[in-house]
């Protein structure tokens, strides 16, 4: 096999391949032993057709990506030896020349190890969101306390009104026949809360358990079923039970009820603005170090492969898409109703995907020279496994079984605390402000490439 390098620029090396013909030809006939019993030729049994005969009757080509599977692992990982390259990418192949006379020829495309040039990261000026936790932020906390503990009890004979809950009967008709999906027994529905076509809830509010409403309605234009958009019906709604929403007065009782720790409403307040403190500072501290990041990079240089940025842009659709399907969604019908194609999607994804890969390894480098400062020393480590144990609620015995029962968990869980340590002292060592900074347009970011290119 014969290979050598073709290009490297930015990063990305082209290495061009040439698997000779007699040694591809293996993989040919590989590939004709795997696929034997779907061959049939008139005069051989099914299975027993030789490789010539195969050839002959259906084309040398009907092996190519069989072949390719055997042929092209094999090549690459004997090119990355030859050439001494650790890949940072997925491989790109593209195939020049195939056949059993000619062999394989192809070239392949592969991200190199970034190279980062690290400037200052000491002393510089990162933002940090000022914490300020206000009356009216206490106050959106307590009424959701309030109604996260809120009873449904019947409304008693006063007529339905917004913000009630009904379970109903309903029928709906066009011309006179039922269409499908407008029918259902024991719907359970909160006034005003938008789940039917307009007027379909309005109809109802006035109107009193034990009811039938006939409501003549237009469905809007625009609506997800073809045969009934803009079509006018008739819902007939028998209405079964009406519940309204009683939430709790706010008092020493609730306050027991609700919280562990406070026993009068005034103990519950200090008790959410501490809470709400905590939660907000460590939002804070979270932009903080992105913002400390991204004021280390601006002042290193960082060249990478656009082919990584490829790999994690494809990385993220994937993960997409994965949540989608658990949901019984489809992450195609997602772009089209957001207006979106896969190649916006993909653009869009890519300069976030650049930030992320550039702050990891400018992060990392800054990581191995500050190696001595951040090491992790045994005691360090046991007490992050408590920790991380007591903040999953598991015993320590468990977590350890469960998530370091390898050493390379443990090398990684130790990779991890070293991080946290260095992002501890890089907070020291920064100097925080509360001026937000203007956000910077994806144009400029393009512009400031392709000038460094």
């Amino acid at each position: 096999m014969a290979s050598q390098k073709v290009q490297e620029e930015n990063r990305t090396i082209k290495l061009a391949v040439e698997v000779p013909a007699d040694e591809f030809r293996e993989s040919l006939r590989a590939a004709h032993r795997k696929l034997a019993k779907h061959f049939q030729v008139p005069g051989f049994r099914k299975g027993k057709v030789p490789y010539p005969i195969v050839v002959n009757h259906y084309g040398e080509s009907v092996f190519y990506d069989d072949a390719l599977e055997l042929a092209l692992p094999k090549a690459y990982e004997e090119v990355l030896d030859e050439h001494d390259i650790t890949p940072y990418s997925d491989p790109r192949f593209n195939i020049r020349e195939i056949g059993g006379n000619v062999g394989l020829k192809f070239d392949v495309s592969i991200a190199l190890k970034p190279l980062v040039e690290l400037g200052q990261y000491e002393g510089l000026e990162a933002y940090r969101p000022s914490v300020e936790v206000d009356e009216e932020d206490i106050e959106e906390e307590i009424e959701a306390a309030r109604m996260r503990v809120a009873r449904l009890v019947p409304i008693g004979d006063r007529a339905i009104q917004n913000g009630d809950h009904v379970t109903i009967d309903y029928k709906g008709v066009k011309d006179d026949v039922p269409f499908e999906g407008g029918t259902a027994e024991g719907y359970k529905l909160e006034i005003g809360s938008n789940s039917f076509i307009p007027g379909f809830e309005d109809g109802l509010v006035g109107r009193t358990v034990g009811e039938d409403v006939e409501l003549s309605l237009t469905f809007p234009e625009e609506y997800h079923a073809e045969d009934l958009a803009g079509e006018d019906v008739v819902f007939y709604v028998t209405i079964h039970e009406a519940l309204e929403k009683k939430v709790p007065e706010l008092d020493d009782d609730f306050v027991c009820d609700v919280s562990e720790t406070s026993d009068t409403v005034e103990e519950y307040r200090e008790e959410i603005r501490e809470q709400l403190g905590k939660k907000m500072a460590d939002q804070a501290d979270r932009v903080y170090d992105d913002s400390i990041i991204e004021a280390i990079v601006k002042n290193s240089k960082i060249e990478l492969s656009e082919l990584m940025v490829d790999d994690e842009v494809e990385s993220r659709i994937e993960q997409q898409q994965r949540q989608f399907s658990m949901y019984g969604l489809n992450f195609t019908d997602f772009l089209q109703y957001s207006g979106q194609t896969i190649e916006d999607y993909k653009s869009s994804q890519a300069i976030t995907a650049r930030r992320m890969l550039e702050g990891s390894w400018i992060l990392n480098a800054v990581r191995e020279r500050e190696q001595e400062r951040i090491e992790v020393t045994d005691e360090e480590f046991e007490e992050g496994v408590k920790e991380a144990a007591d903040s999953a609620g598991v015993a320590l015995e468990l977590y350890e079984g469960q998530y370091l029962k390898t050493d390379l968990d443990r090398d990684r869980f130790r990779h991890d605390l070293e991080m946290k340590k260095l992002l501890n002292w890089l907070r020291d060592v920064s100097l925080p402000t509360d001026v937000e900074p203007e956000e910077e347009s994806d144009e400029s970011d393009e512009e400031e490439r392709n000038d460094d290119a």
